[in-house]
């Protein structure tokens, strides 16, 4: 969950609370290196116009229930996705409560201190810019321009591309990987039809696949990695995201908002307005 806060120049206290709370509430949390040059706009060959999004049924098309499953086999946690609502509730084997997001770029977890959720929201979308954008394609090795296009369409429309690896769901289809030299295509008998599957050609990621119905939905992303930009701890972490689509009913729960930094500095410095919030304080002051 925290996987895209890390790289964020000069904001390790806060990433050390983040990791805190996390812990506190059964996430895990990951160690990865993020490389703000990866996306280089010289070498988008997309549409110059790029991906239109004239409201958000144009990307969020359906229902989606993604379950994942660890190297073992073993289920995880299972998300539910909500496309009318634009939410998401994730339900963890080892926790009773559910996570929730929204479409605003929140968060939602259980704080038994005070039987009740709050949500926490570290920057709105339109201020992370490519960041989170950048992380995910470049720590599961997949095609950029894709997840670039839908983001900026996405925040145009204030909205957050805020549900991890679901979101891929909505994002990728089979034209996006079928003349990338990293992958090889390979027809894997599947009910109804004939699903393609799109190998990963880099050793670092040996074994690893995302593939397609014959829809051309997502129906499964495997990966099996040891690329230093997985935890180090773990020698070759990997890990299957199984993709099923059937209708998902989320209704978020009321939630007091909370500040990631707490106390009086928290309210100083609003992080949803932007990387620099300092700069807003001047006029505060004025307008008070």
């Amino acid at each position: 969950m925290l996987c895209f806060c890390i790289g964020l120049n000069g904001h390790t206290q806060l990433l050390e609370k983040l990791k805190q709370r996390a812990k506190e509430k059964g996430l895990e949390t990951r160690e990865v290196s993020y490389d703000s040059t990866a996306y280089d706009k010289a070498n988008d060959h997309s549409d110059e116009e790029g991906v239109v999004i004239n409201n958000a049924r144009d990307f969020f098309t359906n229902d989606v229930e993604m379950a994942l499953y660890n190297k073992d086999g073993q289920l995880v946690q299972t998300s539910f996705f909500d496309a009318e609502t634009i939410a998401m509730r994730t339900k963890m084997e080892t926790n009773p409560k559910p996570i929730y997001h929204d479409r605003k770029g929140y968060f939602y977890a259980y704080d038994d201190e005070t039987a009740g959720y709050k949500k926490v929201s570290l920057l709105p979308g339109s201020s992370m810019g490519f960041m989170t954008a950048g992380l995910t394609t470049q720590v599961y090795k997949l095609p950029q321009e894709p997840y670039f296009e839908a983001f900026q369409a996405l925040s145009e429309k204030d909205i957050a591309l805020n549900f991890l690896i679901v979101e891929l769901a909505f994002v990728y289809k089979p034209e996006h990987f079928e003349y990338d030299d990293n992958y090889s295509l390979q027809n894997i008998p599947c009910f109804p039809d004939v699903c393609k599957r799109f190998n990963y050609n880099d050793p670092e990621y040996e074994g690893s696949y995302i593939q397609f119905d014959n829809k051309g939905r997502l129906v499964e992303f495997y990966i099996n990695s040891t690329n230093q930009q997985f935890n180090e701890n773990d020698k070759n972490p990997s890990g299957k995201f199984v993709y099923t689509y059937k209708d998902c009913n989320v209704k978020l729960p009321d939630a007091v908002e909370q500040s990631m930094i707490p106390g009086p500095l928290g309210k100083m410095l609003n992080m949803e307005r932007g990387l620099e919030p300092w700069k807003h304080n001047k006029k505060d002051k004025q307008e008070n």
